[in-house]
């Protein structure tokens, strides 16, 4: 399979926000307890920081995934190039659920694993909910190690 990835304009990173934020706030407040409101509050507000235009612009990239068999975005990558960490922080990968289960997510992670040593970046970053059990597996089968962990308990 062909991927390539495909920068976003701003119009189309705005309908992502629009997507995004709801669902990352959604998904803090059932992994972490933190209340949905101000889950809510806190995804607006760093989205809005970290995917303002002159962010962006900074080792920023956000695009869509695209597959040149299909001819369609099946997905979308968010991540961060931090060179003096020797790192590439990947802040969000998300395949469309018409496109899942089929390789996509494997074969981003590895398109970005190449992009990454070509730029001599020695690492790939990323965090995961707990509950997100199919995400955790395909990172596990793709050789990313936990390196943190955080543990929360409702009362």
């Amino acid at each position: 399979m062909s991927i390539m990835f495909k920068e976003m304009n701003t119009e189309q990173v705005q309908r992502y926000m629009e997507f995004m934020i709801p669902s990352y706030a959604e998904n803090v407040s059932s992994n972490t307890g933190v209340p949905k409101e101000a889950a809510l509050h806190d995804a607006k507000t760093q989205l809005h920081t970290l995917l303002a235009e002159e962010n962006r612009k900074k080792d920023q990239y956000i695009g869509y995934i695209f597959c040149a068999e299909k001819e369609a975005n099946v997905g979308v990558i968010w991540y961060n190039t931090q060179k003096e960490r020797d790192r590439i922080f990947i802040y969000h990968i998300y395949i469309e659920e018409a496109f899942r289960k089929m390789g996509y997510a494997s074969a981003a992670l590895t398109h970005m694993e190449e992009a990454a040593k070509h730029e001599g970046i020695g690492n790939l970053a990323l965090n995961v909910f707990a509950a997100n059990e199919a995400a955790q597996h395909l990172y596990k089968r793709l050789g990313y190690e936990t390196a943190s962990m955080m543990k929360t308990k409702k009362l």
